[in-house]
């Protein structure tokens, strides 16, 4: 083990005084081509190719580094055995990231690439009108060669696709409304937000489940389709048309789709619309991946792509039949009456009470009248809700109430 220490320490001091007489021999200008050509050398012989990411290209932000630090913040990091952990102020989840100049290993179908956090202090700049960060950072991905054109065209675009789902998970959903006689606000937008906490899911939505599957696996299908409406060469967008008589969750549903693809809502008043122009201009200010519910719109308008369109109605037969076809109204819900299915949706919903803690031949008399019954989810909804605490009182009423 000395012989070994001996012989690296030995290797170290040839190396230094190398560096020693090449600094003492060659001009800077002749020793930085030197150095160059090395690395030329070096690197003709590796199996890997190197891509540099840094934080910051000039005096603006490299959107891509954000994009692949939330990207590793959310990845497999059993390879690394150093992280940074954080957490926000009134926050219960913990982020993490590769500590500074350390590396993570990914795969992505079923190619391997290396991380590397590189951090170091920024030399002194020149005058700038923004103040850079005292340390300069970036990351360094290594890849073989071999991978080299799969991993700059197709995993950059799934860490592009993965940071934005990673964003608008943490970020606040908005309910927009436009501004009313079309006036602007004071950011100079003609939309007015507030935060979107409206509770309904699909899991809490009353209605038959076997509808709620095929309109859930509608919307998924849409949100993942971005590739399959370009290569269709279609419009990459759908519109949703609810109808039925009021009461029968018609804007628990657009919540539940909200909440589902964590969409922002654009909640258009068209009384505050004077022209088919200033439509268009409103939808142009709208964001992509949002949903967009209109009661009333003109059947000339272009609707932009990225985006669910709903319409909502009470009544389906006074609506212009050109604004039913396909490629504006795609698909037609009819928002029901409760059914038996529903209606022990929302009994577990307000009470609690699941089909196991329910007397069997209650049960029964409750799918027999609600059959015949035209009783909307939000009649069921307040006889639970001013029953809530006596849970056998609310049963009795709301099956007096179905007869």
């Amino acid at each position: 083990m000395k012989e070994l220490w001996t012989t690296m320490a030995s290797l170290m001091g040839v190396l230094a005084f190398s560096q020693t007489l090449l600094n003492t021999l060659l001009p800077p200008n002749l020793r930085f081509i030197f150095i160059k050509l090395f690395h030329t050398f070096l690197n003709y012989f590796s199996p890997y190719s190197y891509f540099d990411i840094t934080e910051i290209e000039g005096v603006n932000t490299n959107e891509l580094y954000n994009a692949v630090q939330l990207y590793l913040s959310s990845t497999s990091t059993t390879s690394s055995n150093r992280l940074s952990l954080t957490r926000g102020l009134n926050s219960t989840s913990i982020t993490y990231t590769i500590s500074h100049n350390h590396r993570l290993t990914d795969v992505f179908k079923g190619v391997y690439v290396v991380w590397e956090h590189i951090v170091t202090p920024r030399q002194t700049q020149t005058f700038s009108w923004r103040a850079l960060p005292e340390e300069k950072r970036g990351f360094s991905l290594r890849v073989h060669k071999r991978d080299k054109d799969f991993i700059l065209g197709s995993y950059f675009d799934y860490i592009s696709s993965k940071a934005s789902e990673i964003r608008r998970k943490k970020e606040d959903r908005l309910l927009y409304t436009n501004s009313k006689n079309g006036s602007l606000d004071s950011r100079g937008q003609p939309w007015e937000s507030v935060p979107f906490k409206h509770p309904s899911t699909f899991e809490t939505l009353a209605m038959d489940p076997t509808k709620k599957a095929e309109i859930m696996s509608d919307l998924r299908d849409f949100a993942e389709g971005s590739a399959f409406y370009k290569r269709a060469g279609r419009v990459w967008k759908r519109g949703y048309l609810l109808y039925g008589p009021p009461g029968t969750g018609k804007s628990s549903m657009i919540a539940a789709m909200a909440n589902y693809l964590e969409y922002d809502i654009y909640d258009l008043e068209l009384t505050e619309v004077q022209t088919n122009l200033e439509l268009r201009k409103l939808l142009m200010k709208t964001s992509s991946k949002s949903i967009i519910v209109i009661e009333d719109i003109d059947c000339s308008i272009n609707l932009k792509n990225q985006r669910i369109f709903v319409f909502t109605t009470n009544h389906i037969e006074k609506l212009d039949p050109a604004l039913l076809r396909s490629g504006r109204m795609d698909m037609h819900v009819f928002m029901s009456y409760c059914c038996f299915e529903s209606l022990l949706i929302l009994i577990k919903n307000y009470l609690g009470c699941t089909v196991n803690d329910m007397d069997t031949e209650i049960l029964r008399q409750l799918e027999k009248v609600v059959c015949v019954a035209e009783i909307t989810p939000a009649d069921v909804s307040e006889v639970l809700i001013k029953n809530r605490r006596d849970k056998a009182k609310a049963i009795r009423e709301l099956v007096e109430i179905l007869r």
